[in-house]
């Protein structure tokens, strides 16, 4: 009996179910970098999805998913004209979702095909690396991490756990969960309108600092105290949680 080539049992697939050979266009950037151990890596994306955990490797791997946002005429443009920067090496590495070549868009009423596409991300780096991440509305999740954490999103939803270094989190109106198995540095939370939930290990000692507006909302059950770790929360109408288990 002859055997039939996978890719090609996969194309006759894709044709022959309704939906699968016009999926939005999409690329993928992939590439992998040295990074010190102690290194630090620095990511600005807009909006997708973002993974990013942690590794015993001197090194980052990055991969990039590129995907039109809904479907026009122009949207393999867009997508092609999406870069993905990725540099440096060593001490640090760069990685950007970068716009720039995209003409200005104008909304057209019916028109399905969103302004700038999405980028998904799926990050492998040094555990005890330093993160700092900007974004304005991806799915955030990071893993693992030892090294300080800064994560600033304006509504972006985020998770980050096993947590083991400080960190740094603001966001506009988006919901987020920080799960620490070590504070191993200062925390600070600010929220304009969001959620923010806090959890760190049972025999945490925080010197906590609260400023919480008229419209805000703050709930502790920690135990604080002068000379712990610092623990700074700010929120103007947003709400805070911070507990331990």
């Amino acid at each position: 009996m002859a055997r039939i080539p996978l890719a090609t049992l996969a194309l006759s697939a894709a044709l022959a179910v309704p939906g699968l050979a016009s999926e939005a266009p999409s690329k993928v950037v992939e590439k992998t970098l040295v990074l010190a151990p102690d290194g630090r890596l620095v990511l600005d994306t807009y909006k997708g999805r973002v993974a990013i955990t942690a590794w015993d490797r001197s090194e980052a791997s990055i991969r990039a998913v590129v995907t039109a946002d809904g479907s026009c005429d122009e949207s393999a443009d867009l997508v092609a004209r999406t870069n993905v920067r990725i540099e440096g090496g060593g001490r640090e590495v760069r990685v950007v979702s970068d716009y720039d070549d995209l003409p200005k868009m104008t909304f057209t009423f019916g028109r399905d095909c969103g302004s700038r596409p999405f980028v998904e991300y799926e990050i492998r780096m040094p555990r005890g690396a330093s993160l700092r991440l900007k974004d304005y509305k991806s799915r955030i999740s990071v893993d693992g991490l030892a090294g300080d954490v800064s994560v600033d999103s304006y509504k972006g939803g985020i998770r980050l756990t096993r947590l083991a270094g400080g960190l740094d989190l603001e966001t506009y109106k988006g919901d987020a969960l920080a799960e620490f198995e070590t504070l191993g540095g200062g925390l600070r939370a600010e929220t304009y309108k969001g959620e923010i939930d806090l959890v760190l290990p049972k025999a945490a000692r925080v010197d906590l600092e609260e400023s919480i507006g008229r419209r805000g909302s703050f709930a502790a059950d920690v135990q604080a105290v002068r000379g712990g770790r610092r623990v700074s929360v700010d929120t103007y109408k947003g709400t805070i949680r911070l507990r331990t288990r």
